[in-house]
């Protein structure tokens, strides 16, 4: 939990944790669950709850101000959203103080990368030109990720929709273009090699 209670919400009934609380060396604390979505209106979904507190950034938009993380998240989902990035939907945000809630619908259906290539229908090579061009818009228009890799790479096997999640720490900065795909080769053993060499042709083909 990130304090007695979360957010301006009450007391509600026990929800499923799904992330082991973190914590920050300056007392900082989060965690995530997941919860019914009638408890938000949203019957027949399910949403995931961020709850932090005491967890800051420091944005040079805000004039590098101590900014809950999760501010710097929403601001970074509505914004991949407008350029056509999929993203989970922000069901809520809310601020108090040092304790920050940002509640997402689930993106439905979605594996993670590296499972999605796994599996034996899968059109790895539309897959991987999808993604490509994804990230290369994304990095055109001057964001980075900040964690990418498979596992914040979610795919639908039904239509094979990719969508990003965990944004905490994405940010705009083409300084950093290079380190964000560097952490996505580490992260991501799936590919073949000339799977990459396809992604990385068509990445810097949406780079220009």
């Amino acid at each position: 939990m990130c304090g007695p209670e979360p957010v301006a919400r009450g007391t509600r009934e026990p929800a499923e944790l799904v992330k082991p609380p973190q914590s920050r060396p300056s007392g900082g604390l989060s965690s995530v669950y997941l919860e019914p979505g009638a408890r938000w209106g949203l019957d027949g979904q399910r949403i995931y709850v961020k709850c932090q507190a005491d967890y800051f950034c420091r944005p040079p938009w805000r004039g590098f101000l101590a900014t809950p993380t999760l501010r710097r998240e929403v601001r970074a989902l509505r914004a991949w959203r407008a350029l056509g990035i999929p993203v989970p939907v922000v069901v809520a945000y809310r601020q108090r103080g040092s304790r920050a809630e940002l509640a997402l619908a689930e993106v439905q259906g979605g594996v993670p990368l590296d499972e999605a290539m796994a599996r034996p229908d899968v059109d790895r090579r539309g897959l991987v030109i999808r993604l490509a061009r994804l990230i290369g818009r994304l990095h055109r228009s001057g964001w980075t990720h900040g964690a990418l890799g498979s596992e914040h790479i979610l795919v639908s096997p039904d239509d094979g929709t990719i969508t990003f999640i965990d944004l905490e720490k994405a940010k705009r900065s083409r300084r950093l273009r290079r380190r964000d795909l560097e952490r996505f080769w580490r992260h991501s053993d799936c590919f073949r090699a000339d799977e990459r060499a396809l992604f990385e042709a068509e990445y810097s083909a949406a780079l220009r």
